[in-house]
């Protein structure tokens, strides 16, 4: 033992030597001299066990997780800030107020009273102006402007905040191959939203379009869903990359045994059937808000629960719309009866589970993580659909619908969360 621990070093220089002009890799030639040394000692094991470090990427010091988290943290914020930006520049009827896409020398809004005046005059060409702000001054021009642009500004930011960081991070070796790939992904993600988001703009800015749609100036409902829908893949990503990296994936282990135990893995499988439907749930019922944002179909019957005095409206299909099943992204009233149905099954599903939960004899048993996600996403649930029968109730006044949308994105954020713990109880 003692001649091996003397002979290695001198085995493993003379190995870097005689390699410099060889056309192997330094990495296999040091590979090489050790399995030679480990063979003749008889240290297989550790010569298999120093492979497995060399030639693997994937996992990071809990150090460098923390900072490219935190990070990624940021991003959701910006993203989320993006979101909801975007729904007051909806609700607001300020998404036409800029009639250009000029990706880089559009950073800068107009600095003096005649390019506003330009700018304005430049709205005034087209059909929003045209049919319905005809009585606009130049200061509530300015107002409607100040949303967009806000809008766009934060488009451009995190791209800014995304890449360099990313670059940089990927420099010092905190991102591995497999979470760079990821990254990369959300990039290019990121950045064909504004090409969506222009091909969205541009929808509400031609005349055939509008004539289309009973002549109001309004972006296309698709192109809007398709945007949002787009932004909440890209803020759901970036966040469970981000609790990938904080948490490091550990174990959630159950400190119970005997009948309690089983207990607890019932209703572990319970939750773990759950979480997953409902946060596709909680997507699909925030993405047919887009469609409700698109059409206006907030302010129409504006009560609760009944439409019109009937759980079911009369006209819920418009014969005129063909072939019917458009009725489902075109009727105003169809479109807000599935948003109600959804929210409701939606709000349902989470009770139910949250019931089954802890009525079954193992809510004690589960990670306390796990029990505070839990009551959390059914308190988040409560608030977001008050807030969504308040936003119909008082015709979707701006500060309670913008409310309702951050609640819906809250609301993902939790559900995410829980179904990621759910995720690191070991099966």
């Amino acid at each position: 033992m003692s001649r091996f621990l003397l002979r290695a070093p001198s085995r493993l220089l003379s190995s870097f030597k005689s390699g410099l002009a060889s056309p192997y890799s330094k990495q296999s030639r040091v590979s090489r001299t050790i399995q030679h040394t480990c063979k003749n000692e008889g240290f297989k094991s550790n010569f298999r066990s120093y492979s497995t470090q060399t030639n693997t990427s994937t996992e990071q010091s809990p150090a460098s997780n923390k900072k490219v988290g935190a990070w990624l943290l940021l991003c959701c914020g910006v993203v989320g800030g993006i979101v909801v930006v975007g729904g007051i520049t909806r609700l607001t009827q300020s998404g036409l107020s800029i009639t250009e896409w000029k990706p880089l020398i559009g950073t800068l809004p107009p600095t003096t009273h005649e390019k506003w005046v330009e700018e304005f005059e430049r709205y005034k060409q087209f059909p929003e102006y045209k049919r319905l702000n005809q009585n606009m001054t130049l200061a509530e021009f300015k107002r409607i402007y100040f949303w967009e642009y806000s809008h766009r500004l934060l488009g451009r930011a995190i791209g800014v905040i995304f890449l360099f960081p990313f670059l940089y991070y990927l420099k010092k070796g905190y991102i591995n191959r497999n979470l760079s790939l990821k990254m990369a992904g959300v990039f290019l993600l990121g950045g064909s939203q504004g090409l969506l988001g222009w091909y969205m703009v541009k929808s509400g800015l031609d005349e055939k379009n509008i004539d289309q749609r009973e002549g109001i100036p309004r972006v296309s409902q698709y192109r809007l869903a398709a945007h949002l829908g787009s932004a909440f893949v890209i803020y759901c990503a970036l966040w469970w990359l981000a609790l990938d990296l904080l948490t490091n994936k550990k174990p959630l282990n159950l400190n119970v045994s005997g009948n309690e135990l089983a207990k607890t893995i019932k209703t572990i499988k319970t939750l773990r059937f759950g979480a997953p439907l409902i946060s596709g749930l909680v997507f699909i019922t925030a993405l047919s808000g887009a469609f409700v944002a698109g059409l206006d179909a907030g302010l129409i019957y504006n009560t609760f629960p009944y439409m019109g005095g009937k759980l079911i409206p009369s006209d819920i299909i418009d014969n005129k719309i063909k072939p019917k099943f458009r009725n489902m992204f075109e009727n105003a009233v169809t479109v807000q009866f599935e948003h109600r149905v959804l929210a409701i099954t939606t709000f349902s599903s989470i009770l139910t589970l949250y019931a089954l939960a802890r009525g079954r004899g193992g809510w004690k048993g589960l990670p306390k993580s796990v029990r505070v996600l839990s009551t959390s996403l059914f308190g988040v649930a409560c608030v977001q659909v008050g807030l969504g029968i308040t936003t119909l109730l008082t015709f979707v006044p701006t500060p309670i619908a913008s409310a309702h949308q951050m609640g819906s994105l809250t609301l993902l954020t939790v559900a995410l969360w829980f179904l990621h713990a759910i995720r690191r109880i070991p099966k």
